[in-house]
């Protein structure tokens, strides 16, 4: 069954409202294909129905929209997404001392602005800014926003896609950042974890928390739970942890290390075969892949995470 499903974490000025569902001992979160209650919040525990998420790939690469920002120069975004993707792939992992078994680097720019996946031809993994208008509610609070297309019955990604809300935006790109401004390598490092498969994190020290506080970078630096979670779905370049439902192990074989998206990398936006055509709401019987829309990051004032659902083929 395809079914595209649109994950929004966004914040918004509401009384906190929080599920009780499964703990577990450790603190950071892994997103599932499964769609979250319309109230969750992850400071009751993670969520942990349907399968966990993960990138069989040895290593990924992403593209920067090549007008990135008009206020950030092209060059200028590429060395803070580098830096940030960088920040998760070179953490060292408790117990075996090395990195997590995955990479991910920049495959080159793209001309393409568009959120999208095309199951039978070229992707990108792309990195956006929205300057003119951001595309959804809750644009005041909403920071960055990243959707990732998965294998429904696998838990396996195919794509993901950031989006950086830098309408009427004051995001800094220096050390010292505005006690008003907005740190564009918290932002991004935070994103890059939701396109590891990591979602909001239980603790609010963590860079995977799903808030950030105007003139900080705390979020530069990654809390040893969200290392913790990186490393646990990626315990080397070989293996890759998984659900039990998928593997009785819990592990699965990784592939060999190409960074090139899923069918090959397009710089533009491609269009869609006729089979491929993405603008269908009815599901195709044959299809199993599906979309987590948009698990973002928000201001700190924000008391609550909601989510909303959209279905296309």
């Amino acid at each position: 069954m395809l079914g595209r499903r649109a994950m929004r974490f966004t914040l918004a000025t509401v009384a906190l409202c929080t599920l009780v569902v499964p703990n577990v001992a450790h603190a950071f979160c892994r997103t599932t294909t499964q769609q979250l209650p319309q109230n969750y919040s992850p400071v009751g525990g993670c969520f942990t129905e349907g399968l966990v998420l993960f990138w069989r790939n040895a290593c990924v690469g992403y593209s920067i929209n090549q007008a990135a920002s008009r206020n950030i120069p092209y060059e200028d975004a590429k060395r803070i997404i580098d830096a940030s993707f960088g920040t998760w792939v070179n953490a060292t992992c408790e117990g075996s001392g090395e990195v997590p078994g995955i990479s991910a680097s920049d495959v080159g720019g793209a001309d393409c602005a568009e959120v999208r996946y095309n199951p039978s031809s070229a992707n990108q993994n792309l990195i956006v800014f929205r300057d003119d208008d951001w595309p959804y509610r809750d644009a005041f609070s909403t920071l960055g926003l990243t959707t990732v297309t998965f294998n429904a019955e696998t838990g396996e990604i195919y794509d993901a896609d950031m989006e950086i809300n830098s309408s009427d935006r004051n995001l800094s790109i220096t050390d010292q950042v505005p006690a008003n401004g907005f740190d564009l390598a918290s932002v991004i490092t935070h994103e890059a974890g939701h396109f590891f498969g990591l979602a909001h994190a239980t603790s609010p020290s963590s860079t995977m928390y799903a808030s950030y506080k105007p003139g900080s970078t705390a979020l530069r630096t990654l809390a040893p739970d969200d290392i913790e979670g990186i490393c646990a779905i990626y315990p080397n370049a070989s293996l890759r942890s998984v659900s039990s439902a998928l593997s009785s192990s819990e592990t699965l074989a990784a592939d060999t290390c190409d960074p090139s998206p899923r069918h090959g990398l397009a710089t533009t936006c491609t269009t869609p075969k006729k089979d491929d055509d993405n603008c269908s709401t009815t599901p195709k019987p044959t299809a199993s892949w599906a979309s987590t829309g948009s698990i973002g990051l928000a201001l700190a004032t924000v008391l609550a995470a909601r989510r909303r659902r959209r279905a296309q083929a």
